[in-house]
C-alpha cells in the first residue's frame, strides 16, 4: 500500500489551524480518519487489496481497482462501513454529551451517503441502479441524482452557511464544487 500525501492536505490543515476557533476542523479529521478506518477494514475483511491511501484536500481516499470485482453485497458493506462508523460515533459522543464531536460525525456520515461525485452514497446508488434499473439508465440516475444534491447541499450551504463554523462552510463548498466536477 502507498501514502500519499497531497499538498491540499497540508493546505488546507494549515488553514483550519489558523481560522478555525471552534475545533471543527480537527474534530473533521479525526472523524474521516474513523470513517476511511472503518472502509479499510472491511476492504480487508472482504479480501480487496488497497493500492493506496490519500491525505487530500477533502480528506482521505482509499483508492483499489479490486473494488469493482468485489460481489455487489460486499461492495455495499465496504462503501456503507464509513458511514455507519461515523453514525456510531454521533451516538456514541451524543451520550457523552460532546455535541460539537457528535455533530461533526454526523454530518460526514450523512454527506457521505449523498450521491454524488466520488461519495459513497454515490457508490451504493450506483449498485441499487445497476441491480433495479436498466443498463442504458443507470448513467442518467447517477448524473441525475448528483445534480439534485449537489443543488441541494449549496441551498443547504447558503441557507444555515451563518450559524455553522466558518470551516465547515469552506469544506462544504469545497466537497460540493470537487464532486460536481466528477459528475
Amino acid at each position: 500500500m502507498l501514502l500519499q500525501l497531497d499538498f491540499s492536505f497540508f493546505a488546507v490543515l494549515a488553514l483550519y489551524l489558523l481560522l478555525d476557533e471552534s475545533g471543527f476542523g480537527l474534530a473533521a479529521l479525526a472523524a474521516c480518519a474513523m470513517h476511511e478506518t472503518a472502509h479499510f477494514v472491511a476492504m480487508t475483511a472482504f479480501g480487496v487489496h488497497v493500492e493506496r491511501l490519500t491525505l487530500y484536500g477533502a480528506g482521505i481516499r482509499i483508492t483499489s481497482a479490486a473494488i469493482e470485482q468485489a460481489k455487489p453485497l460486499h461492495r455495499a458493506v465496504i462503501l456503507g462501513a464509513g458511514c455507519a462508523v461515523n453514525f456510531i460515533a454521533a451516538a456514541f459522543f451524543g451520550q457523552m454529551r460532546e455535541y460539537a464531536a457528535s455533530a461533526v460525525n454526523l454530518f460526514i456520515g450523512v454527506f457521505n451517503l449523498l450521491p454524488m461525485g466520488q461519495l459513497d452514497g454515490a457508490g451504493l446508488l450506483k449498485i441499487a441502479a445497476i441491480r433495479f434499473c436498466r443498463a442504458d439508465k443507470v448513467d442518467k440516475v447517477m448524473k441525475a441524482a448528483g445534480i439534485v444534491s449537489a443543488a441541494l447541499c449549496a441551498c443547504v450551504v447558503l441557507l444555515f452557511g451563518g450559524d455553522v463554523p466558518f470551516t465547515l462552510v469552506t469544506t462544504a463548498l469545497y466537497i460540493i464544487f470537487m464532486s460536481c466536477s466528477k459528475i
